[in-house]
């Protein structure tokens, strides 16, 4: 199996340098436990410009990505393509955590620990498998960007690429886990992953470059922080401009900053997120998250409907106002919807609601009190109380009925079906006392996908069965969220196994764009739709050799000696 590991073959050979030098990367060589090589590295601010590697292959194979990510600067990225695709894919380091194994048995521990990595070691992460015939590898990095993220300030590198040729057999295995229509059954989720980032066009298909045959159906997209938005809406606060430090998205996000800069090369963002998922066969779905203003100093929401109706906020028992606008108003309700539908209209194919953040939806405001005392003849009492929470359900019923009537609207306009997905809690008392009424949304066909999320809930056993008892002969399709996010794939394997056999019809990733980029998990977790195959693949070992360590014996110009490579200076 070859290991490229000279990169000094890179072209163009203009951009490469032994030293710092703008325009260039710089090429370091190393020695690991197995073979020695040439890795190229840039630096934030010398803006190195993309280069290509030729492979020299032809055939199917297996494609291993080696990044050295240097520990004393935090975290690094870099972007790969091959030839053929159509955007970029974003590789970055896949350390772990304690949660991590969250919920977790403790069997499959080791597959986490044995990911741990240090600066003086190279880490190995299976990528994908192509057809390598006249293809090369192009490699790229963010060289300006948003500060959201603030990838262009990071470390980029690549040490090595091994290619693993398929026999027929191996090949013909890869042909049947292709998706088909019976496994695309998963949901991802991009929560404004790296927006601030967007520059060009490429940037935008790169956010679905990862799911290109996989088995995720549905790509819900954030599109509604609160009244926020990730484009320009004409209904929505207009996105403030960047420099204020006491407005968030003015400060941190600088969605403005990335509109502004692919509207100056005449792409509409919203326009061209549709047609890249179409092209990647994906359904996109505007997320809406129904979230007020952050907390002071940050809260500032200039122009925003929050703002100019203070009388529609959620308030306390005793009077308060809550940073949340209230589903208790009508003229809310048809704010939120308004948003969806002009969401719509840009060739979205749903509409997704996130009732598992962003709570209060309903507290103490007047209708409610009204509506209470009506149906008790007594004055509400304290949070803790059941009849509160119905009460609360009644008006966010309200909400999904008025959005249920206006998608049915919105389907005549278009000529084409619009599906409708909640995010929820798992429990049913967990979703009651914020007004989440899960047994009435499918009793009254309100839901076409039900996705619980499991925030705080560890054992899918505790929680699962119920809801999957609650759809049961049903249109209602069941998607609880695979948690926790970092898995290898032993992991992956058991926690979609054992979701699959309490009764989910598929899986929903939550914070998808952060799993993506973690590309030895994600090559598994894309085929988590292949339910059949799942108890086999665990028999197998399936992933196991996804991800590897190497020790440096030497790296630049000093030894890889643990003892010795940090100086502590």
């Amino acid at each position: 199996m070859p290991i490229l590991s000279d990169l000094s073959q890179c072209q163009p050979a203009t951009a490469l340098a032994r030293a710092s030098r703008p325009g260039t990367w710089r090429l370091i060589d190393y020695q690991t436990t197995e073979f020695a090589g040439t890795m190229v590295y840039a630096g934030p601010g010398l803006d190195a410009p993309e280069l290509a590697l030729p492979l020299h292959c032809s055939g199917y194979h297996a494609i291993y990505l080696g990044v050295h990510y240097p520990g004393q600067f935090g975290d690094a990225h870099v972007r790969v393509r091959l030839s053929s695709d159509r955007a970029y894919t974003l590789v970055r380091a896949e350390s772990q955590s304690a949660k991590d194994l969250d919920g977790i048995p403790a069997e499959f521990a080791a597959s986490h620990t044995s990911k741990a990595f240090a600066d003086y070691q190279l880490s190995e992460a299976f990528w994908k498998i192509a057809d390598l015939r006249g293809q090369a590898l192009h490699i790229s990095r963010f060289n300006e960007g948003g500060r959201g993220q603030d990838y262009a300030a990071m470390y980029s590198n690549l040490a090595h690429v091994r290619l693993e040729p398929l026999s027929p057999a191996q090949i013909a295995a890869y042909e049947q886990e292709l998706p088909r229509s019976t496994t695309r059954t998963l949901i991802a989720m991009n929560d404004a992953g790296i927006f601030s980032e967007l520059r060009t066009k490429e940037d935008i298909w790169a956010q679905l470059e990862p799911y290109a045959d996989s088995d995720v159906d549905i790509m819900l997209w954030a599109t509604f922080k609160g009244e926020t938005c990730t484009y320009r809406s004409q209904i929505a606060r207009p996105l403030p401009p960047d420099g204020n430090p006491y407005d968030r998205f003015s400060s941190h996000e600088h969605w403005e900053t990335a509109l502004a800069a692919l509207e100056g090369k005449g792409i509409d963002f919203m326009r061209e997120i549709a047609s890249a998922a179409h092209a990647y066969d994906l359904r996109i779905f505007p997320s809406l998250r129904l979230q007020g203003p952050k907390p002071v100093p940050v809260e500032l929401e200039p122009g925003s409907f929050y703002e100019r109706h203070p009388e529609f906020r959620c308030r306390g028992r005793d009077g308060q106002p809550i940073a949340h606008l209230s589903l208790a108003f009508a003229e809310v309700r048809a704010h939120w919807i308004s948003l969806l539908c002009e969401a719509l209209s840009y060739g979205f194919d749903g509409v997704h609601i996130i009732f598992c953040r962003s709570w209060p939806f309903v507290l103490y405001e007047d209708p409610v009190i009204a509506h209470y005392r009506a149906a008790y003849g007594t004055e509400p009492g304290d949070e803790e109380d059941p009849r509160l929470w119905r009460t609360f359900a009644h008006f966010v019923n309200l909400f999904a009925r008025e959005l249920k009537a206006a998608v049915g609207e919105m389907e005549q306009k278009l000529g084409k079906k619009i599906a409708i997905a909640y995010n929820t809690n798992t429990t049913h008392e967990s979703n009651l006392r914020w007004g989440i009424d899960v047994e009435t949304l499918v009793a009254e066909g309100l839901i076409d996908y039900l996705m619980p999320h499991p925030t705080f809930a560890k054992s899918a056993a505790d929680w699962l069965p119920p809801l999957a008892a609650l759809v049961k002969d049903t249109p209602v399709k069941l998607y609880p969220d695979l948690y926790p996010r970092r898995q290898p794939p032993a992991a992956a394997l058991y926690s979609a196994q054992t979701l699959y056999d309490l009764g989910a019809d598929g899986l929903t990733f939550w914070d998808t764009y952060s799993r993506v980029y973690r590309i030895s998990e994600w090559a598994m977790m894309k085929r988590l739709g292949h339910r059949e195959e799942i108890a086999l693949w665990r028999e197998q070992g399936r992933g196991d050799d996804y991800f590897r360590v190497l020790d440096f014996k030497w790296l630049g110009d000093r030894s890889g000696d643990p003892r010795f490579f940090q100086t502590n200076g």
